[in-house]
């Protein structure tokens, strides 16, 4: 694999997708706005395809014993879909959640943003150069900060 600019390796590059990294309150956030799936796919003009941490699919089933009835078969039925949608990825070495996505989306050479509505991890990945994508409550729509090339 060649490394280019930023980090990106040829293969990425040259193919021009993106890697949408799934936080635990984003998936949270789809199931009670499950319209938002539809806007990943256009929040860029790259074709993307989803990444979810197996710590985040272990947080999410803590989060979802504690939810009422309806939510939790609102978040159970998105998890359903993101789980067809979305690749499964484990990283076992980091210590908790946030810090596995920081990793896992350094680490890529590829082109990679994280979608999360965490203010902290928000700023971390700022502060990374990682590009996020999140939901903006006042505009009901998702938008990215960040550089993707």
């Amino acid at each position: 694999m060649e490394a280019l600019g930023l980090g990106y390796n040829r293969e990425c590059v040259q193919q021009r997708s993106l890697e949408i990294v799934l936080d635990t309150n984003f998936v949270v956030l789809l199931s009670e706005h499950p319209h938002l799936i539809s806007q990943l796919d256009s929040i860029t003009e790259y074709p993307s395809k989803c990444v979810l941490l197996g710590v985040v699919l272990r947080e999410l089933e803590i989060v979802s014993r504690q939810l009422g009835r309806t939510k939790r078969r609102l978040l159970e039925s998105v998890l359903d879909h993101l789980k067809h949608r979305c690749s499964v990825v484990d990283i076992e070495t980091a210590p908790d959640a946030d810090q596995a996505i920081i990793e896992y989306a350094s680490g890529r050479g590829c082109l990679v943003a994280v979608a999360t509505n965490d203010r902290e991890l928000r700023k971390r990945l700022r502060e990374a150069g990682i590009p996020c994508i999140y939901f903006r409550e006042e505009s009901r729509r998702l938008e990215y900060e960040g550089l993707l090339l």
